[in-house]
């Protein structure tokens, strides 16, 4: 098989798109799933000057992409294209990168596509986007790969429990003996943007200045400041008694600063407390505990063993430990002195990098769509052994 005609994974998140070969060990293309359209300005005016250089990368095309669109955040508007179901944009998203692959005119559109799906992604996305893939494109394959089942991969579990705290969703899956049940999961209403939104108010309302943080630099300050501690209350309380070994500086783009203190761990406790966002629902750590008692008790033990966390949002400094000890009250002493947290390297790209092990293993046995629509003589020729 031509390197050209491996399969090629897609991981589209609702905040970052992850795209490359299957078979290597990381994506190839990891981006923000955004696009700007350079029509939909922030500001209007009469003149701008040097607005008609603005788009020197871009002239054939009214959009810019990923990290492209971002350097425009200032001027234009950001769109995320998952967000409002704008798959014409996503089409064109893929392509634009699909480009970027070198790709010989002779295997263009030849490639298996690999599609990393959470549990919670309605059939009518699924339909979507296969619509996509076989119709505008003219994909041969398509597989719709559960993400839970690529994470578990990883690290070559069937039983255990995934935590993907993610942008707009964070949701809490289980598995025993590779064997899945509908009642042992849920989707958590606090995620990646609520917590961003939380964060800004935080430093805003801490901040003597006027200071404009709009939601994408806000982002970056919480990506590179917020930490969780085992106990908020304690570390507070040392704060007011005079400790500063939480005090950070950051310098912001317009040559201003600001001091955070309390706020870089404040901002991971919504997770713990959803009330503090005003969301009536039990904390991260009840869920797991709960979803784990859905399951027959000789389960448990094996379960708590094996708590994966993914997603961004797992790469908080101290989450590990914190919930870690957070569980360990939901579970007698036999059990809780075994439950292990497993955060691995790169656990923000498990799902892809999962996904590719299960290809390189021939491990994807079941679930291909074969298009209906493509050249007989091929497919006979070339079917993925896994169809």
């Amino acid at each position: 098989m031509s390197h050209f005609e491996r399969a090629l994974i897609v991981n589209l998140g609702n905040n970052t798109f992850r795209f490359g070969w299957a078979g290597d060990d990381s994506p190839k293309i990891i981006i923000p799933s955004i696009y700007t359209d350079q029509t939909d300005f922030l500001f209007f005016t009469e003149v701008i000057d040097g607005l008609e250089d603005l788009f020197i990368e871009g002239k054939d095309t009214n959009y810019l992409y990923g990290n492209d669109a971002l350097k425009y955040q200032h001027v234009l508007k950001l769109h995320e294209f998952k967000k409002e179901n704008n798959y014409n944009i996503f089409a064109k998203f893929f392509l634009h990168h699909y480009d970027k692959l070198g790709i010989a005119p002779e295997f263009r559109y030849k490639q298996p596509i690999i599609m990393i799906n959470p549990f919670y992604v309605s059939e009518q996305e699924k339909e979507r986007l296969r619509k996509i893939f076989f119709e505008e494109f003219n994909f041969p394959y398509l597989l719709f790969l559960p993400e839970e089942q690529a994470i578990f991969a990883t690290l070559q579990k069937r039983t255990g429990i995934v935590i993907n705290l993610g942008e707009s969703y964070t949701y809490v899956i289980s598995a025993v003996h590779g064997f899945a049940n509908e009642l042992a999961r849920d989707i958590f209403p606090i995620a990646g943007k609520d917590l961003t939104e939380f964060y800004l108010n935080l430093i805003l309302k801490s901040s003597n200045q006027n200071t404009y943080i709009d939601k994408w630099l806000a982002k970056e300050i919480k990506e590179k400041s917020s930490l969780c501690v085992l106990n908020f209350e304690k570390e507070i309380k040392q704060i007011k008694e005079g400790t500063t070994k939480f005090k950070q500086v950051v310098n912001l783009p317009d040559g201003s600063n600001i001091e955070l203190n309390s706020e870089r761990f404040l901002v991971s406790e919504p997770l713990f407390y959803p009330n503090i966002l005003h969301v009536n629902y039990a904390g991260l750590d009840e869920i797991i505990a709960n979803i784990v008692k859905v399951w027959e008790r000789e389960n448990w033990e094996e379960l708590v063993s094996n708590i994966i966390l993914t997603g961004g949002g797992s790469l908080i400094p101290g989450l590990k430990e914190r919930l870690k000890n957070q569980l360990m009250q939901y579970f007698p002493e036999k059990i809780s002195q075994n439950i292990r947290i497993l955060a691995v390297d790169e656990r923000d790209n498990m799902g892809w990098i999962g996904a590719s092990i299960l290809y390189s293993k021939d491990l994807l046995q079941k679930g291909w769509l074969i298009n209906p629509g493509y050249e007989a003589e091929y497919s006979k020729n070339n079917l993925p052994k896994d169809v």
